[in-house]
């Protein structure tokens, strides 16, 4: 039998794995205790209405507090939901210990609308949107194929720089 494989702009991209968490504290001092995932660049209290952040289509009133580390080459990302609708709020509404909600393929900025267009046009439905400095970030449902929600990531050269300082320790 031989496989089809999809050709996309993103599948040889794959670059984080992403935890909604209650205690997103105590998420990361067992992942540095435990299991030896360097430092956290913590950012909290982010608000999706100045990320341009969108929730199943419609102009997004959530915040979150969003942990980042490198583990490898590969970005663990810790996420706990403080308030509104969103999909970390929903993942945590039916999974309350938390756990992994959603992986990330990254391509570069310029590409990042194709690649999105790649799984919309296969019919997998857009969830979430947000406009950070370092990437352009678009959630996908696919949870029913895969367990989770896959994101695809558009980087920016703020978002580069970024991940060189984080691969260095300078955060």
């Amino acid at each position: 039998m031989e496989e089809t494989i999809a050709n996309t702009l993103f599948g040889n991209n794959f670059s984080q794995v992403a935890w909604v968490v209650s205690d997103i504290e105590a998420t990361a001092k067992y992942f540095n205790e435990m299991l030896g995932v360097p430092h956290f660049f913590k950012m909290q209290n982010l608000k999706a209405s100045e990320l341009e952040g969108s929730y199943m289509g419609r102009p997004a009133e959530f915040e979150f507090h969003l942990y980042l580390a490198l583990s490898g080459e590969t970005m663990v990302e810790l996420i706990q939901p403080v308030s509104g609708r969103s999909i970390y709020a929903d993942f945590l509404n039916t999974e309350p210990k938390g756990g992994v909600q959603h992986i990330a393929y990254s391509v570069p900025e310029a590409d990042h609308e194709a690649a999105v267009s790649q799984l919309t046009e296969k019919g997998i439905p857009e969830i979430q949107r947000l406009v950070l400095p370092v990437a352009k970030a678009a959630y996908f449902d696919t949870y029913d194929s895969i367990g989770v929600a896959t994101e695809i990531l558009g980087v920016t050269e703020a978002g580069n720089r970024f991940l060189e300082q984080l691969r260095r320790g300078e955060y």
